[in-house]
């Protein structure tokens, strides 16, 4: 039985309309008529009752018409899942990233794998953090880049690249900005520029201003951490930041201080446990025997 004569009778089906069904799958009626007769001579029953130029479906039809819908589906799902299988085969890693990787030694890292494994292509994309473990969950990814101050997920697992500090961003006119080091206390009476929650940022600034006994006067929240500096350099503001988003952004118009106390976040490769992909092994090992051997230092 061919699975494009099952279409036909289930799109006939609906539309009860040679002529509609004929558009509906870029062919002609004479077409559409042929493949029914012909799946009714294989079935041995008539599925449609014609009577003045008008089709309704028989009893027998009535009865095909479920099972022809599930042999559809489930055509449907093996096709997926073969292209899964083959997409395993050809070893592709779907990677997901925070926009400010290249910013870290992690790039790097990938950099060595793609060059020593030419034979694993990967599909490199950028994400707002707020939506990397979802993306994750839903098999919308094999591994993601991802910025985490606590990890509680069981059903993951990460490998720790580097870490990262907050540092305040200030314009180098401002009166702190020849400081060695400060306190976050120090900038209350600023106002603040901040990456927003879609960047993960957001609250664990508010819990350090919170924890150095004040609420910060919120100015500004954004994505983009280049608009925040240009913003900082024409005195709207100051900002605190990670130390490599910071530093990914070139200006002499601001200068960037380490705090006393600073929440330290961790940038790491996350996957979940019962992962399946050739691609991701070869990965994670890659990863594993190079922080192993010394190769890659956070």
């Amino acid at each position: 039985m061919e699975i494009r004569k099952l279409k036909v009778f289930l799109d006939l089906a609906k539309t009860l309309n040679y002529s509609e069904t004929a558009a509906r799958m870029y062919t002609t009626q004479g077409n559409i008529s042929k493949q029914i007769l012909s799946l009714e001579k294989e079935l041995g029953v008539t599925l449609f009752i014609r009577a003045h130029r008008k089709i309704v479906l028989s009893n027998e039809g009535e009865l095909v018409r479920p099972y022809a819908r599930k042999i559809m589906n489930d055509y449907e799902s093996l096709n997926i899942k073969l292209g899964d299988y083959h997409d395993q085969q050809r070893m592709t890693l779907r990677l997901l990233t925070i926009p400010t990787m290249p910013n870290y030694q992690s790039f790097v890292v990938l950099s060595q794998f793609l060059k020593q494994h030419p034979e694993v292509h990967v599909s490199l994309q950028e994400e707002e953090s707020n939506l990397l473990f979802d993306s994750l969950r839903k098999n919308d990814c094999d591994v993601i880049f991802a910025r985490t101050f606590e990890f509680p997920d069981t059903d993951l697992e990460r490998l720790v690249m580097e870490k990262d500090d907050f540092v305040a961003v200030l314009p180098n006119d401002h009166q702190l900005a020849d400081s060695k080091m400060i306190s976050l206390e120090q900038l209350k009476q600023d106002n603040f520029l901040l990456l927003g929650e879609t960047t993960q940022l957001y609250k664990p600034v508010i819990a350090m201003c919170k924890d150095a006994g004040f609420v910060p006067k919120i100015a500004y929240k954004g994505v983009r951490a280049d608009l925040i500096v240009g913003m900082i350099e024409k005195g709207m503001g100051v900002s605190v930041m990670p130390t490599k988003t910071a530093t990914g952004i070139q200006s002499d118009q601001v200068v960037q201080i380490p705090f006393k106390n600073s929440n330290t976040n961790q940038l790491s490769f996350i996957r979940k446990r019962d992962h399946s992909g050739r691609a991701s092994d070869v990965f994670w090992k890659f990863i594993n025997d190079a922080k192993s051997s010394g190769e890659y230092s956070n």
